[in-house]
């Protein structure tokens, strides 16, 4: 199932994102439900299910998409935004974790369709991980977890604002996120390259604030990977 918002203060552009998503869901025999907004402040008071993708419109009154970006780069509820205007010069204000592409108006059916197409692939790359505790198997997302830190025969799996303890090895945890975004930065690590904020010499520095560690045999590694991170799924998003 994937749900998507649309977010527009006009009426006719809502109609067109519509029709457009309905008609690729219908001919690919996908699961889909919408919701729309007209205004910012309608999409920050949204307190429903999670929508996978959300188009945004940049320029609306009262509170544009840009600030809408601000405040909901910590909601869970809004997975990745597409934003949709007809000033280009307004891209690179654009570049975020949850950006997904930028769009020119008038819309293109081709355009919306590979924004539709990306998020279903990143939807099924986000796969879930378990774990062991003591009352059984937990499970989380992996776009939920910043870090993952071996604590002895246990692993402390690091959150925006939490830790929780994870009564596996580290490899444990490595082996079910091999080739995603989830790599091994030293002995006693692994981090999430969606939440590094920046490369430090033996560091990396993490949006929530905390370092992870860099072992000198990961360090060329790390930096490739991030780097390549950074082509793939930021700027090269929203060229």
């Amino acid at each position: 199932m994937i749900f998507v918002g649309i977010c527009d203060d006009e009426e006719a552009y809502r109609m067109q994102i519509r029709t457009i998503c309905k008609d690729f869901f219908d001919a690919q025999k996908q699961e889909f439900r919408f919701v729309e907004f007209s205004s910012g402040e309608e999409v920050l008071a949204y307190r429903g299910d999670k929508i996978h993708l959300l188009f945004l419109d940049i320029e609306m009154p009262g509170t544009d998409g840009l600030e809408v970006l601000t405040k909901v780069r910590r909601n869970d509820r809004f997975w990745r935004i597409v934003f949709v205007t007809s000033h280009k010069e307004l891209r690179w204000e654009t570049i975020d974790l949850k950006t997904l592409a930028f769009l020119e108006k008038p819309l293109d059916r081709v355009g919306v369709e590979s924004c539709i197409k990306t998020v279903i692939r990143e939807n099924r790359e986000n796969i879930d991980i378990s774990y062991k505790t003591l009352q059984g198997i937990g499970h989380v997302r992996l776009d939920r977890i910043i870090s993952v830190q071996a604590r002895g025969n246990y692993v402390n799996i690091c959150f925006e604002q939490e830790e929780i303890p994870g009564y596996d090895s580290i490899k444990t945890i490595e082996g079910q996120t091999e080739g995603t975004t989830m790599i091994r930065t030293h002995k006693s690590y692994l981090a999430n390259l969606q939440y590094v904020k920046k490369v430090n010499g033996d560091g990396l520095l993490m949006t929530n604030g905390t370092v992870v560690p860099v072992g000198r045999k990961y360090l060329a590694s790390v930096k490739e990977a991030y780097h390549s991170f950074l082509r793939n799924v930021t700027i090269d998003r929203i060229r």
